[in-house]
């Protein structure tokens, strides 16, 4: 409040001298005005101290207007040069940065206006041929300027037409577009890639196109000379499509079998994909065309992108073909293949007693295509052999044999018309009246024939020479695991006597050979034993067909559960029984199913066996029951077969279950939703008849159908 005071009263001062000024005439008194002056600044000194806090929060600074730069840009998009063609015009691109939109204009400034002109918007027209400078000035501060040279030629372009019209692409791929320029003589012929929409497409100045993002965008080459000439193409981006075909096929085989009923397709990327998908076709060395198509029992894939297929009923021998048809692909649809087995080394033994009549024997070249030709790859053939190729034959051996051989191992390569090898390795066993030779050999060590824990195996170990009654005994049964099954003329059988006993591991079994003169002669079985795994399986609801399969992808094998078996028990009532079984598997990956019509129930699509394990499934109990009357609609109390099909594979008999029945009623458990047929068959005075049922269909609970025979009851004849 004080200072409020105080500052009024300065300036009522100044108001009351400034009035007392004006009543004075004309005062020329340098005093009076230097004294005014003071007292004026003095007032003036005093206002300003005490009001600065107030207007200090008031004032504000100006900011200096400036132009910080001039740019010029040609079409092109270059900063030193342009090109037009005389006659034409183009338009520079000008840029001026500075802190007010009126400081943005400026004036253009030509070196030669004969060669050219420009005009306030910074078009340039060419009017002779030559080079000139345009220069670009800030109005506002002429030190701020840009310039660039203009060429003007003599020549123009006509045309420009691009190599297409229209262009689609996937997002991410791009593609190449090429321009025709037509033009005079001279003429500045650089065109300039555009696009309507980078988000669609982008374009190089050579260009290629590239797809961003799915729709669609203008791509234009036009003419940088002023004469306007453009062509346009039309670019459709879509979402990348991935294209999927047959990336490889092969026949499954990996036991080396001579067989295989299982095919591998593998393709680019995942699909999904059923059985009614793949279309398999087979044909022999020699047939044209593919004239036998193979039914697809099933497949199977963890990864939508390798599939084993399981054919139905046909089994691929060596150097069969196979084409494989998968029409849902979009990409390569068909694959085709040779089934050519190689194998392991093939083991062949050969016996003989010296002095005896000529032998004559086969080198086994089972893997060979057509004809072939034998030669010793390593070994000597045994005293009075010799090799032998006929022509259109396996390489033969045949000779008088004239010394002992023990043991003499003899490899023969095989060589087919394809150029492949087939090694075969003889073992000679070739004894006499005083010596007997004794097989020494190994089992279990090939893919071909592996034997597992808790397995059995028989074996014949084959020997020569000696005389009169031969016996044979294993001198070490390992604790009873292994017993002489049989003898023969010139082998002994070797077989299991306690699988379970048979552990994992490597046994080298020794086995003599006495004759009815006490010679002896002694040879070895070596037995290698894989790691298998004990497998305890609980299965509820079984019934007569209620087998339980155990395919192993690792090795293509499928194992019953009955043929696994060790030890067994069944409880529980005809219809409802519970199986308990112990058995064992080697390791790997297992898809575990019953069958029911040929149709795979899959109980476990991917078991993992690496251990000790224990199992329990529980089978449907869907039946599909009724009762068979005779031509009299009587019971049909007489033996008949019913048979049960799905429905559209009456005449596959492989897709069946049976029953067979004296009583006049049937029974069928287990049965999956579906729709199925019965044909019951029997015989009757010596003449077989059947009939077929109507369709059955099953849909989440039991089923019932009669049948009725065309024909009477031998109990009941009342026709």
């Amino acid at each position: 409040m004080r200072e409020n005071k105080h500052t009024d009263h300065v300036l009522f001062f100044s108001l009351r001298y400034g009035k007392q000024r004006q009543r004075r005439n004309r005062m020329n008194s340098k005093s009076t005005i230097k004294s005014l002056t003071a007292l004026t600044m003095a007032g003036a000194m005093v206002f300003s101290m005490n009001t600065m806090p107030v207007s200090a929060a008031k004032k504000k600074t100006k900011a200096k207007s400036t132009v910080k730069s001039v740019k010029v840009v040609a079409p092109s998009g270059s900063k030193k040069s342009a090109t037009v063609a005389k006659g034409k015009s183009i338009k520079l691109a000008v840029t001026v940065n500075a802190t007010k939109k009126v400081y943005k204009k400026v004036t253009y400034k030509v070196s030669n206006k004969k060669v050219i002109s420009v005009s306030k918007k910074g078009v340039v027209k060419g009017k002779k041929a030559g080079t000139a400078t345009v220069k670009v000035i800030s109005t506002k501060n002429k030190k701020k300027k840009a310039s660039i040279k203009i060429k003007v030629v003599s020549g123009a372009v006509k045309t420009v037409k691009l190599n297409k019209s229209s262009l689609a692409l996937n997002v991410g791929d791009s593609g190449k577009l090429s321009a025709k320029v037509t033009a005079s003589k001279k003429a500045y012929k650089t065109l300039k890639w555009t696009t309507s929409n980078k988000k669609v497409a982008t374009v190089t100045n050579k260009g290629v196109v590239k797809g961003i993002g799915k729709g669609t965008a203008k791509i234009t080459a036009a003419s940088l000379d002023g004469t306007g000439k453009k062509s346009t193409c039309t670019v459709t981006v879509r979402e990348k499509q991935v294209v999927n075909g047959i990336k490889s096929l092969e026949v499954y085989n990996p036991l080396k079998s001579y067989s295989s009923s299982t095919l591998k397709v593998t393709l680019d990327s995942p699909q999904a994909l059923t059985a009614n998908d793949f279309k398999v076709e087979t044909k022999s060395y020699g047939e044209g065309s593919y004239m036998r198509t193979v039914s697809v029992d099933d497949i199977y894939t963890t990864d939508n992108q390798t599939y084993e297929v399981y054919l139905a009923n046909d089994d691929i021998y060596n150097g069969r073909y196979v084409r494989v048809t998968v029409n849902a692909l979009n990409g390569q649809k068909t694959a085709e293949v040779r089934f050519l087995v190689d194998p392991d080394t093939v083991r062949q033994v050969h016996t003989a007693k010296v002095g005896d009549d000529e032998h004559s024997f086969s080198v086994d070249d089972a893997a060979a295509m057509g004809t072939s030709r034998s030669v010793i790859k390593t070994g000597t053939l045994p005293a009075g052999y010799k090799l032998i190729n006929e022509l259109g034959d396996s390489a033969r051996v045949r000779g008088i044999p004239s010394a002992v051989a023990d043991n003499q191992h003899v490899v023969f390569a095989t060589t087919d018309e394809l150029g492949r090898d087939t090694t075969t390795d003889v073992n000679f066993l070739i004894g006499d009246d005083d010596h007997i030779v004794v097989e020494n050999q190994t089992i279990g060590d090939q893919v071909s024939g592996m034997i597992y824990a808790k397995d059995s195996f028989y074996k014949d170990l084959h020997f020569a020479g000696g005389n009169g009654k031969i016996t044979a005994e294993i001198l070490n049964t390992y604790d009873g695991t292994f017993k002489i099954d049989d003898t023969y003329s010139d082998s002994v059988g070797i077989t299991v006597a306690d699988s379970n006993k048979l552990a994992a591991g490597t046994y080298d079994i020794p086995v003599r050979i006495t004759d009815s003169n006490g010679k002896t002669g002694q040879g070895t079985l070596k037995v290698i034993v894989t790691t298998s795994a004990k497998i305890v399986t609980k299965v509820n609801n079984n019934s007569p067909d209620g087998t339980i399969y155990f395919y192993n992808h690792n090795s293509n094998e499928e194992f019953s559960l009955r043929s696994i078996e060790k030890e067994s028990k069944y409880s529980g009532s005809v219809g409802n029984t519970t199986l308990t079984s112990t058995g064992y598997l080697p390791h790997g990956t297992y898809s575990v199913y019953y069958r029911m019509c040929g149709r795979k129930i899959m109980l476990n699509k991917s078991l993992n066996v690496s251990g000790d394990t224990n199992l329990e499934f529980t089978l449907p109990t869907t039946k599909i029951t009724g009762t068979i009357y005779d031509v009299n609609n009587k019971k049909y109390e007489n033996s008949v077969d019913v048979c049960m099909y799905r429905s559209n594979d009456l005449d596959t008999r492989y897709y069946s279950v049976s029953d067979y029945t004296s009583d006049g009623t049937y029974s069928f458990q287990g049965v999956p939703d579906g729709q199925y047929v019965l044909v019951v068959s029997g015989q009757k005075d010596g003449k077989y008849f059947e009939t077929t049922s109507g369709t059955i269909t099953v849909s989440g609970g039991n089923a019932t159908m009669d049948v009725k025979l065309p024909v009477a009851n031998p109990a009941n004849p009342q026709q």
